[in-house]
């Protein structure tokens, strides 16, 4: 869990990125940083916008978007790309690591897994590859879901014993 010093220095780090790349720190623009910098539930780019607009009502999906491009050209923003989904984004952990994605409800949780020691480099000796960075995800139902769908069976059975007895 980041801590307010951690927020605060990711921020930091990501308005840093853009003020040396020449880019101006609007309201709005500094909105999405916020959220990003603050998210665990790496959100995609309508979430940003609605939540930016809770704030900033005139900003446009446009705004969003140009500042996701950017931060991602600075290396200070993650973008996780699902072909079936909208694509998320991790701003408090601009680097590669694991993910946890829960085929129910989309939730996405960082993974905390050392990277084995030398990992780039021995796939890049057996393939010729330079290794810059993966992609690791695994894929499972969260704890909230497991529970919703323990409650709807056990619902169900309740419902099927009940019809069981009226076919005896």
């Amino acid at each position: 869990m980041a801590t307010g010093s951690d927020i605060q220095q990711r921020l930091e780090e990501m308005r840093a990125a853009l003020v040396k790349r020449g880019v101006a720190i609007t309201p709005k623009r500094a909105k999405v940083l916020e959220i990003l910098a603050t998210s665990d539930d790496h959100p995609n780019v309508g979430d940003l916008h609605a939540e930016v607009q809770r704030w900033h009502p005139s900003t446009s999906l446009a705004t969003v978007y140009n500042t996701i491009e950017l931060l991602k050209e600075t290396g200070q923003v993650l973008e996780l790309e699902f072909s079936a989904a909208a694509n998320r984004y991790d701003g408090r952990r601009p680097d590669s690591h694991p993910h946890l994605v829960c085929l129910e409800c989309q939730r996405i949780d960082d993974l905390e897994v050392p990277e084995p020691e030398g990992i780039f480099e021995a796939i890049g000796a057996e393939t010729g590859y330079e290794v810059v960075r993966q992609r690791l995800d695994y894929y499972g139902i969260c704890p909230n879901c497991q529970k919703k769908r323990e409650s709807r069976l056990s619902g169900q059975a309740g419902f099927v014993a009940l019809n069981d007895r009226a076919n005896y």
